[in-house]
């Protein structure tokens, strides 16, 4: 490929992966929605209330950044639409909760931050710092209230629940290739597959997925025999012993580091201008 077309490829790979986040958070923000309808106490309502909010913002920045930066946008991918379409079609209220605070919110907790920790410009680094702030406080907030429900359930309801994670992990595991941007460039749909399955970007992303979900699946008291298997087949077992709250704690730090040079630089070009005011000001 020339420069150019190799420029284009990294635009629309960037375009498809940004698509998939503004799509996760639509998807975030109707969750949210179905959450404070269907929650049984007060508490809860409003903190959902809050959450709807949120992804509420983080989907308008995303589709600003889309229409105003990349200048395009990719549908859904299927895998995500049939994650969220199980997500919301279960009436009981904690399944929202397990399909959007612990796999979705998970994921893009994953993918946010390998994007976060890999680019090189400002602006996505700083967008992605400030949603995963958001983020951290979200899954935070799912697993205290599926930590205490999920241990007043039978063993027969914890296993309908671990059938509906181990799916979703699967899914979640073949979503993120990004082939359908390499089809645009007279790429047959089954090489872009391959290229995108043995991309070391994917594989990386893959293990950072894993390591927000698994040891968050295991502290809300999922952890029987036939999840571990599943985790085992995946590669990822291992992970449940990953520190999920240091994790959550970097993510804080990295958003307040930003807050606090955005705020040095915007107190330094403050004082320059009172200062070129009162220069000003001398010389008349």
């Amino acid at each position: 490929m020339s420069e150019q077309t190799r420029n284009e490829v990294r635009r629309h790979g960037a375009a498809w992966q940004f698509s998939q986040f503004l799509h996760g958070e639509q998807g975030a923000m109707v969750c949210a929605a179905r959450i404070v309808e269907s929650v049984p106490d007060l508490d809860s309502k409003f903190y959902s209330a809050t959450q709807t909010m949120d992804e509420a913002r983080h989907a308008e920045m995303y589709a600003r950044f889309l229409h105003e930066k990349i200048g395009m946008v990719y549908p859904i991918n299927d895998q995500l639409q049939s994650l969220l379409k199980d997500t919301l079609s279960d009436s009981r209220w904690d399944m929202p909760y397990l399909g959007m605070q612990v796999l979705i919110e998970g994921l893009a907790l994953a993918a946010f931050g390998l994007l976060r920790d890999t680019t090189s410009k400002p602006l996505p680094k700083q967008l992605l710092s400030y949603v995963m702030q958001d983020e951290a406080r979200h899954v935070a907030f799912g697993r205290m209230a599926l930590r205490d429900y999920y241990a007043q359930l039978s063993q027969a309801e914890l296993d309908e629940r671990e059938d509906f994670v181990i799916q979703g992990c699967y899914l979640m595991r073949d979503r993120l290739r990004g082939h359908e941007a390499l089809e645009n460039f007279c790429i047959g749909a089954e090489e872009a597959y391959e290229i995108a399955e043995n991309s070391p970007y994917l594989h990386m992303f893959r293990r950072l997925l894993f390591s927000r979900i698994v040891p968050c699946v295991k502290d809300i008291g999922l952890w029987s025999e036939k999840l571990q298997r599943a985790y085992v087949d995946m590669g990822v077992f291992e992970l449940g012993d990953s520190n999920l709250d240091e994790l959550m704690r970097q993510d804080e730090e990295l958003a307040e580091e930003l807050d606090a040079q955005r705020f040095a630089a915007e107190e330094s070009a403050r004082r320059e201008e009172v200062e070129a005011a009162i220069a000003q000001g001398a010389a008349a």
